[in-house]
């Protein structure tokens, strides 16, 4: 709601979601993320209110209502909500044009590897039964994984922060706030969110592979694992996991440019 406030969109509903995942302890990234979710940038508390209606009843709202047009889910966390909606409502899973999920590591490219464990990437370990869940509801699935978002080139540098930090605009200035702890210690920051978003603002700049795929839930070591069949040659029979669109390439130099011009354009001062 805060960031809601900041880019004077009150007419976007802020709807509460599931607080915990599925059937896990919780996780939580305030190392990364601060204390606040928002890089410790200290925004002023939101003059706006939640949603009357949770997020699951907001989302069932939506698919009712998209009977008229196609609906396409962006998921940028876990998938909790998700899970839970399915699960709720099983229905819903004819309802979705698309999910498409930020989460994963397939190891289509050489970054395809984990995040916060050797082979999990953090939204899929946060609740992998979610993951599972959904990986496994027939919804059609697109996947921007840590195989692309983890790629130096599609990462800022700090030559763009400082861009960002010299245009004095209010959105870039709070992403200059949320950017300069870990820029600094890490040199590169990686634009997981931003890229999920851009294949729909944007979707002539990425590539896809179509792989079947699956989440590990318990694995001693592998929990949230996701697992791509990537086999060239498979076994007679049918192969467990269901196919889902994999991003595989994106054009760098062009989504960091629509990115940083989403950041530092006249609309946004």
């Amino acid at each position: 709601m805060r960031v809601v406030d900041l880019l004077n969109r009150g007419d976007v509903p802020v709807a509460r979601g599931l607080g915990n995942p599925l059937v896990r302890d919780p996780v939580r990234a305030i190392g990364f993320h601060g204390k606040d979710g928002l890089g410790n940038s200290n925004l002023p508390l939101s003059r706006i209110h939640p949603a009357e209606k949770n997020a699951l009843d907001t989302i069932s709202n939506e698919l009712t209502l998209s009977k008229r047009r196609d609906l396409i889910i962006i998921c940028t966390g876990p998938l909790t909500n998700i899970a839970a909606l399915l699960t709720g409502f099983p229905e819903s899973a004819k309802m979705i044009k698309e999910l498409v999920v930020m989460g994963g590591a397939y190891g289509v490219t050489e970054y395809g590897i984990g995040n916060v464990t050797p082979v999990a990437e953090f939204n899929i370990y946060a609740d992998p039964e979610a993951a599972k869940i959904v990986f496994e509801s027939g919804v059609p699935l697109t996947a921007v994984g840590l195989d692309v978002t983890m790629d130096p080139k599609n990462q800022l540098t700090l030559k763009n922060y400082t861009d960002i930090k010299k245009n004095k605009g209010r959105v870039a200035t709070f992403a200059a706030k949320i950017l300069n702890k870990n820029i600094h210690k890490h040199r590169i920051f990686a634009l997981h969110d931003p890229m999920t978003v851009a294949t729909k603002v944007k979707p002539s700049l990425f590539e896809y592979a179509s792989y079947k795929a699956r989440v590990e839930t318990r694995g001693e070591i592998t929990a949230g694992m996701t697992v791509a069949d990537r086999r060239e040659r498979l076994h007679e029979g049918k192969t467990p996991g269901k196919k889902m669109m994999i991003c595989k390439n994106v054009d760098s130099r062009s989504f960091k440019q629509l990115f940083l011009d989403r950041l530092t354009s006249p609309m946004s001062s």
